[in-house]
């Protein structure tokens, strides 16, 4: 089965360093499982002509790389990366997908693990894990069924695997979510809750086995509108989500509390909440 991956950066802000250590674990990837076919596109944004050094020689049948002049949205930059991989023909089969951060890493093993999980497991068609800036190995054992709890507090665009069919069926991202778009954060949550209508078997592995700057819980009054939302536009179809959104609702009633939270930003999240969970919403377009 081939491996799409599809990331984004932002050649401006600084982090290059960032972007070759994942392009150089997908390559170490590569090397370690000849027998999987791995494909990385990237799109580099504030960048007219990609930078000639980015890419190892020896990995320039392995990357493919897009170019904007501009910043555009992290969802609006998948979006992209998703159109142009159907329009080379990726993911027409059965293949995975995945949605890494560019300061996301693969430590030795998880590509080949996840790659082996899809192929031996028919109807897998979600797995993810959690990520840590220290991440540990894998260990299949402890993959189990996910819950609808595991999705919103573990899978991420860094962690989350997708059967290329499910991808083909829900499309692309919300424009409206991410960073760089109206609503900051939870396009990735929004992404995954809308697979889980769709998906046959979705597993996690309790361990945080792919590697990433760590959460940091400081900022988490930024992204309580977008997550909220998120919560609200599912809970009508997932039953187990009427429980999160009260806790959600609890959550900001803290952080309000506390002072990390304006009030009125809070107010205004919660009239939004109770608007999208009036609101008939069609499907997702595809990107």
């Amino acid at each position: 089965m081939t491996v799409n991956l599809f990331s984004t950066a932002n050649l401006s802000s600084g982090r290059s360093d960032a972007l070759s250590r994942m392009i150089a674990s997908v390559s170490a990837a590569a090397r370690a499982r000849p027998d999987i076919e791995l494909r990385l596109m990237i799109l580099l944004q504030c960048c007219t002509t990609a930078p000639g050094d980015l890419v190892p020689a020896e990995d320039a049948g392995l990357v493919t790389l897009l170019t904007v002049p501009g910043l555009v949205s992290l969802s609006a930059a998948r979006n992209t990366l998703l159109a142009e991989g159907r329009r080379l023909g990726w993911m027409d089969g059965d293949e995975i997908v995945a949605f890494p951060d560019d300061d996301c890493w693969y430590p030795d093993g998880v590509l080949g693990h996840i790659h082996d999980a899809f192929a031996s497991q028919a109807d897998l068609d979600f797995w993810f894990c959690d990520y840590a800036s220290a991440p540990v190995p894998v260990n299949g054992a402890l993959e189990r069924d996910a819950s609808v709890q595991d999705v919103l507090r573990r899978a991420s665009s860094n962690t989350m695997v997708f059967r290329s069919a499910i991808v083909r069926e829900i499309g692309g991202f919300d424009p409206e979510l991410g960073v760089g778009a109206r609503l900051n954060g939870s396009e990735d949550t929004d992404y995954a809750l809308r697979a889980l209508a769709s998906c046959r078997q979705v597993r996690f592995m309790p361990l945080a086995s792919i590697g990433h700057r760590d959460r940091n819980t400081a900022i988490r009054a930024k992204y309580y509108p977008s997550g909220l939302l998120v919560i609200a536009r599912h809970a009508g179809r997932i039953p187990a989500l009427r429980a999160a959104l009260v806790r959600k609702l609890a959550v900001g009633s803290a952080l309000t509390a506390r002072g990390e939270l304006k009030p009125q930003v809070f107010l205004a999240a919660v009239r939004a909440a109770l608007a999208e969970m009036r609101r008939k919403r069609p499907g997702t377009a595809a990107a």
